[in-house]
């Protein structure tokens, strides 16, 4: 299955910007809406770009799931522009600040110890563990 730009967010579980790029996945295992996602590494050849899995401090995040899917399942994936709800662990965050993939497909505060590349800045505080958070979603690609 080839990606898809696909230009629109209806009928989402997340709200996305007018001017987001969503494309098209294969889940590889269960990914729930929020939960920032990355390539497949297991998969062989072409299919590394063409699956997704859950996020992990990689290197691999590609964006952000816009639905809660099963494996096997297309999933929609933001990957670049503005999103809200994404999953928040870790540190409390403010405003303005670069947010990198942590674990179980949340994103962190980037500090100098994140093994994980910035892929977003925060466009809100947010103080709560195990919150959501609106961003500015980097193109990975």
């Amino acid at each position: 299955m080839a990606q898809l730009n696909l230009h629109h967010g209806k009928g989402l579980a997340i709200t996305i910007g007018a001017d987001a790029d969503v494309w098209e996945f294969v889940a590889n295992g269960a990914v729930t809406a929020g939960q920032v996602v990355k390539l497949d590494s297991t998969q062989t050849g072409e299919k590394k770009v063409q699956y997704v899995a859950q996020g992990a401090a990689d290197g691999l995040s590609i964006g952000v799931a816009l639905e809660t899917v099963a494996s096997g399942a297309t999933v929609r994936v933001c990957v670049a522009g503005y999103i809200e709800g994404v999953k928040i662990t870790g540190t409390t965050g403010s405003a303005g600040d670069s947010l990198a993939a942590g674990a179980n497909g949340a994103v962190i505060v980037y500090t100098a110890a994140a093994t994980d590349r910035v892929v977003g800045t925060a466009l809100a505080d947010e103080d709560t563990d195990a919150g959501s958070i609106a961003l500015y979603w980097f193109r990975v690609l």
